[in-house]
């Protein structure tokens, strides 16, 4: 197969000069049709690939471009997209993963986004599970994330364990409810037992951190002395390499401040 890092700008214009587009392609063209059509083929010119894989390919690349507003638009960048399409060739549908790499591609044709379209995130991207997505996406809806985990264990604790601990700590109801807001909820995740090994991976990958946050609650949670058997607490964020990460590869991101609060 063609290294699509090695096309040359021959290879591009003959990919952008083919008059050969699939039927159900000219059905859906609109007054757009004809640059969305243009950009699919050049995409899909160094990839051999036929029938319904073809048919799907051609769907996210036209979805990703139809993310971009027309005036905005603008050839690929090729060191972005390629490796992109070549993935999505392989992504299935209605995958939470897919939608991250359709995102990012369309970030490559955004003439006003694709500076945010970083190298980078899409190694980040061939390495993440879905559970790990999720991971992130709920550590991005606050600034600070409170996790409780088991003292020297690998598995996490039910929500009763939770509610336990932080009766402990004996609060006052708006604290408590404050705290209850930024707990993370293991149950979210599809295999919450792998949790140590989400933490460490995204940690890995330079996604989350460790923060010494918590101030404001502090005093409560050292109130009482823990003995080995309760659940340790401490926080984490995600990073601004995370942040930078899920607004190029999400497509609705509003933020306050710093903070990630509408993703995918």
């Amino acid at each position: 197969m063609t290294d699509p890092h090695a096309i040359v700008a021959s290879t591009v214009a003959a990919a952008q000069a083919a008059a050969t587009v699939t039927p159900r392609t000219v059905e859906q063209i609109d007054k757009f049709g004809t640059d969305v059509a243009k950009t699919i083929r050049l995409l899909l010119f160094p990839f051999q690939v036929t029938g319904a894989l073809q048919e799907r390919l051609e769907r996210y690349i036209d979805r990703a471009i139809r993310q971009v507003p027309e005036e905005r638009r603008i050839e690929p960048v090729e060191s972005v997209a390629y490796p992109i399409v070549e993935k999505l060739r392989f992504q299935p549908e209605n995958d939470p993963i897919t939608e991250l790499y359709i995102s990012l591609l369309s970030r490559a044709m955004d003439g006003e986004r694709v500076g945010e379209a970083h190298p980078a995130f899409f190694t980040v991207l061939t390495q993440l599970a879905p559970d790990e997505l999720i991971f992130l996406h709920d550590f991005a809806r606050h600034d600070e994330t409170v996790i409780m985990s088991p003292v020297g264990q690998k598995v996490y604790p039910d929500p009763a364990l939770r509610k336990a601990r932080l009766d402990k700590c004996e609060m006052p109801a708006e604290i408590r409810a404050e705290v209850e807001g930024i707990v993370f909820r293991y149950e979210v995740l599809s295999q919450p037992e792998m949790f140590p090994v989400y933490q460490e991976h995204l940690q890995h990958l330079g996604l989350i951190e460790y923060v010494s946050g918590l101030e404001r609650y502090r005093s409560y949670f050292q109130s009482k002395k823990r003995d080995d058997s309760e659940l340790s607490i401490f926080a984490m964020k995600v990073t601004h390499f995370g942040r930078l990460f899920l607004k190029a590869c999400t497509r609705s991101v509003a933020e306050s401040g710093d903070k990630t609060a509408a993703l995918v």
